[in-house]
């Protein structure tokens, strides 16, 4: 009896123990442990991922789109897959609303390949597209655009009685370029007419000149940079030694009409003027974050007195050297105020043979003067009476603004 009394007491005993242990558990975390789920400053911030540089898209609205023309289009049994895909990525370059971006499908990607290069079927004349308007940006010298008159400007209202307000100047160019020796007409529009004329112009080969050099009188040496495409980087080299080996007093640097091209290009030309590590360029890359382009050398050419010429279609590549020249070294601009085109474009391959050209950055001075929409000023203004178009022959007497660069690098070698 004992034994089992005993043995009931420490039953009871040991429940106490296990209820009360319990109990002081129960407390203490009502106390404390409610405490330890509160959330962290940090978990009291939503959306915890970095923020994007664009916001979520929802691409149904363009999936659907394409089903209501699966569905719907009174066309939809002559659908290209192919076509309606390339119509789509152009519309998504455009939505940028940039001018210089633009996709290419394989087809406009051959005709600017093929133009870079410096040989193509056309009429031969740069274009642009500016204030809602397809333009002439210049005529190429000794081609059928320069040979009918067409000018810097005029703008290009109809391709073969097709409105052009719509075209890109990469389809506009598609349009004009064509067979070698058949007809393109073109409807022109110029401020100085009372009304738009036809140009009808037959197609040649087109070979893009580089650049062009010749002794002046007085020891003045003549140099036109026509546009700073591919063949430039040999051509250069080459007329840089003909300089050297001449010893010019001084340099006339005709950048008129000059387009512009690639930015390795002007940056490589560059060097023969600017000593190695003079900067040639300032890229603004969008996000802060300034490039800096410097001279790569030799800089055998910089202790020349130069000039340079511009004018209304000095553009892009042309523009970085003209301001470079006068930043680092003083040159005095000489002409009218330039195009104002201060972007870099970036050619991107993509697959199918199709390219996407893409504005990656916006150029400034090495002074830090912004060219986009701006354009360069001249130290010296002078106009041209005489409408001269991309002409070969220098004539003193018609060019005033080559007459006045002659005249002022005279008076800077007689100093």
């Amino acid at each position: 009896m004992k034994q089992t009394v005993k043995k009931i007491l420490v039953a009871i005993l040991i429940s106490l123990l296990i209820l009360g242990t319990f109990l002081f558990g129960f407390i203490q975390g009502s106390k404390w442990g409610w405490k330890a789920n509160l959330p962290s400053p940090f978990e009291k911030i939503i959306n915890k991922e970095p923020p994007k540089e664009i916001e979520a898209g929802d691409m149904s609205l363009f999936w659907d789109t394409w089903q209501v023309i699966l569905d719907k289009y009174v066309g939809r049994d002559k659908l290209n897959t192919k076509e309606m895909i390339e119509g789509a990525s152009s519309g998504l370059v455009q939505s940028l609303k940039d001018p210089y971006s633009e996709f290419f499908n394989a087809s406009s990607s051959q005709s600017l390949t093929e133009e870079l290069s410096g040989e193509f079927f056309g009429v031969g004349m740069e274009i642009d597209k500016r204030d809602g308007f397809l333009i002439v940006l210049t005529p190429l010298p000794n081609t059928p655009a320069s040979r009918a008159g067409l000018m810097p400007f005029d703008k290009i209202l109809q391709i073969n009685d097709k409105d052009t307000s719509d075209l890109t100047p990469s389809e506009a160019a598609q349009l004009i370029r064509g067979p070698e020796g058949t007809e393109v007409k073109l409807l022109i529009y110029r401020s100085s007419w009372d009304k738009a004329k036809v140009f009808n112009i037959k197609r040649e080969r087109i070979v893009v000149p580089s650049l062009k050099w010749q002794m002046l009188d007085n020891g003045i040496g003549y140099l036109r940079i026509y546009n700073f495409n591919q063949p430039l980087f040999n051509t250069f080299y080459q007329t840089a030694l003909k300089i050297s080996l001449n010893k010019p007093k001084g340099l006339i640097i005709d950048l008129r009409n000059n387009p512009g091209g690639y930015l390795e290009a002007v940056v490589d030309v560059g060097g023969w003027f600017l000593s190695k590590g003079e900067i040639i360029l300032k890229e603004d890359l969008g996000n802060g974050e300034i490039k800096l382009h410097r001279s790569p050398g030799p800089g055998s050419l910089k202790d020349i007195k130069m000039v340079v010429l511009i004018n209304e279609g000095t553009a892009s590549a042309s523009e970085i050297l003209a301001g470079a020249l006068r930043d680092n070294l003083n040159v005095k601009i000489i002409g009218t105020k330039s195009y104002g085109k201060g972007s870099v474009q970036e050619l991107v391959a993509l697959k199918d043979g199709n390219m996407v050209k893409i504005t990656i950055s916006r150029w400034l001075t090495p002074k830090g003067n912004v060219i986009e929409n701006n354009g360069l000023e001249p130290d010296i203004e002078v106009k041209n009476e005489e409408e001269l178009g991309a002409y070969l022959n220098l004539d003193l007497e018609k060019d005033a603004q080559l007459k006045k660069a002659v005249e002022v690098l005279g008076d800077e070698l007689s100093n």
